[in-house]
C-alpha cells in the first residue's frame, strides 16, 4: 500500500488553517497552461533576419559570442538581465544593454545556444508584457549546424 494515503491526513492535522472553499472555485480564471507563441524553424528566421523583421535577441554570456559568434542583426541581452532589465525607463534601458528597447509589440525572436536559455528569456519578457516573443528552438547550434552566416562581436573598447 502506498505512503502517500497518509498524506491527507497528515496535511490536515498538522494544518492550523482550515479552507472553507475550493481553490479551484476561488480562482475560476487562474491556469497553469501558458499559451506560447510557436517557435520559430531556421528558414523562417534566415529570412526575417535578411529582411531585417524581427528583433533577434541572443542571451548567451559575452565570452560564448566572442568565442563562436552570433547570428546576424543579433543584440545581445544577457539572459540573467533580461528579468530584471526589461522593466527599466528606456532610456536607462538603452544605456545599460545598448540598443532601443523594444516595444511590447514588436515581434521579438530569442536565442542562445540550444533554446533552453532562449525559452527563459521568452518567459521573462512576456512575463514583463512582451507579445511577440518567438523562440529560436535549435537557436545557435542548429544555425551554425545550417550554414547560417555567423558575425563576431567587436571586442569591448579600453579605457
Amino acid at each position: 500500500m502506498s505512503m502517500f494515503r497518509f498524506l491527507p491526513t497528515v496535511v490536515s492535522a498538522t494544518s492550523r488553517y482550515a479552507f472553507k472553499t475550493n481553490v479551484v472555485r476561488a480562482f475560476p480564471k487562474f491556469s497553469t497552461n501558458v499559451s506560447l507563441p510557436p517557435d520559430i524553424e531556421f528558414d523562417e528566421l534566415k529570412k526575417k533576419v535578411e529582411t531585417q523583421e524581427i528583433t533577434l535577441i541572443d542571451v548567451r554570456t559575452s565570452g560564448e559570442l566572442a568565442n563562436v559568434g552570433m547570428i546576424p542583426t543579433s543584440k545581445h541581452f544577457h539572459v540573467y538581465y533580461v528579468g530584471p532589465d526589461i522593466l527599466l525607463p528606456d532610456d536607462e534601458f538603452e544605456k545599460k544593454v545598448g540598443f532601443k528597447k523594444p516595444g511590447l509589440d514588436d515581434p521579438l525572436v530569442i536565442t542562445c545556444l540550444l533554446g533552453i536559455r532562449a525559452r527563459t528569456a521568452q518567459m521573462a519578457l512576456m512575463t514583463a508584457g512582451y507579445k511577440n516573443v518567438r523562440v529560436y528552438k535549435g537557436s545557435f547550434t542548429d544555425w551554425s549546424e545550417r550554414g547560417g552566416p555567423i558575425v563576431f562581436p567587436e571586442p569591448a573598447k579600453e579605457g
